[in-house]
């Protein structure tokens, strides 16, 4: 028997994980739960997917469990980290709990109870609004679990959002009745960035404790499906073949960067999530894994730089629109001697007026 089969043995052995289909199944942890553990209530009262809770006869606020919202968001382990989640009728998050999960934060020196206390941040917060990973949500409980703190954040978030939205709590804007324009017009990369077509995040490098005289990152964005942006960005042949990989109601965006630093990483080879950046639309998160992806090595419009990385990203889910306005997150991670700190970034997208309808 060989050293190396010897010691995957005790790997196995000692993490709780079994290799199936080509994957890595880690340790599952369930834990049990009652209502009253994220929400205190006299009587809960079940509706469709969440329950209503009630204390002396008035309406407290609402429990919900995010597998019955969020199933399609999946952690590094490829399954559903299930999330009891209560909020009060503000709309403020009285309790999380964590109910499943089987993500491998042990094989980087963490415990369950990190995991836990990274939870605990969440009550007292208003689902109305941000709640950033790396800004208004500390990352230092897991630290090194990036992935697992995007992903169990967006569940929170969107679970809760989406109840608020069925109970009442928030409404979504009416659409303008605009769409986007499907004429195509040749731009310059000059025009591009001029209109805001193209959005811009620029990290220098001192923001992130670097010496150096260039920014550690300078990062474009833009919706890849209007044809005045895309087309321009991505060239007739790529922006075609774009277009033809979305599902009925799917869109993509176009993310590409100079500078030292990295906006995908390297989260996505090994758990097949992209933990850098990610999209808001009002109540709606969107995370991105490496099957949405498509790599990207230079930009197309007239004048355009040249670029150290890019790609095209699908927006799954079928209920993005980028004729209205979204938020783009980009979290970053550095060192201050010995301990790793996060930062986070956000810029909003409004589509200008002139590619809409």
């Amino acid at each position: 028997m060989s050293k190396c089969f010897v010691l995957l043995i005790l790997f196995v052995n000692l993490y709780g994980a079994t290799l199936e289909a080509g994957q890595w199944k880690f340790a599952e942890h369930r834990y049990k739960y009652k209502l009253e553990d994220v929400l205190e209530a006299d009587r809960f009262v079940e509706k469709d997917r969440y329950w209503e809770a009630y204390k002396n006869q008035d309406l407290a606020g609402y429990v919900c469990l995010s597998k019955d919202w969020t199933r399609n968001l999946v952690g590094y382990s490829g399954k559903h980290m299930e999330t009891l989640i209560g909020m009060n009728t503000e709309g403020v998050i009285t309790g999380v709990k964590l109910i499943f999960h089987s993500e491998p934060i042990v094989l980087i020196g963490l415990k369950d109870a990190n995991y836990l206390k990274f939870l605990k941040q969440y009550p007292g917060k208003n689902i109305r609004k941000d709640m950033t990973v790396g800004k208004e949500i500390s990352v230092d409980a897991i630290t090194g679990a990036t992935v697992t703190a995007v992903v169990q954040n967006a569940i929170v978030q969107k679970t809760a959002r989406e109840v608020a939205l069925r109970t009442g709590l928030m409404n979504v804007s009416k659409r303008l009745g605009r769409t986007v324009r499907q004429e195509f017009t040749p731009l310059t990369w000059k025009e591009l960035v001029e209109t805001s077509a193209v959005r811009n995040i620029v990290v220098p490098a001192e923001e992130l404790g670097i010496e150096g005289p260039e920014d550690f990152l300078n990062l474009y964005f833009g919706p890849a499906t209007i044809p005045s942006i895309g087309r321009n960005l991505l060239g007739d042949q790529v922006f075609e073949e774009t277009l033809g990989k979305l599902a009925k109601g799917e869109s993509a965006i176009v993310i590409f960067s100079n500078g030292n630093g990295s906006f995908k990483g390297s989260g996505f080879a090994r758990g097949g999530i992209f933990d850098r950046f990610n999209i808001e639309q009002e109540n709606r998160v969107y995370i991105f894994r490496d099957k949405d992806y498509r790599i990207l090595t230079d930009i197309k419009a007239e004048g355009a730089p040249a670029i150290k990385e890019g790609g095209v990203f699908i927006v799954r889910g079928g209920d993005f629109d980028p004729a209205r306005p979204f938020k783009f997150n980009l979290i970053l991670s550095y060192r201050v001697q010995t301990k790793k700190e996060f930062r986070s970034f956000k810029v909003e997208y409004k589509l200008p007026d002139r590619f809409l309808e």
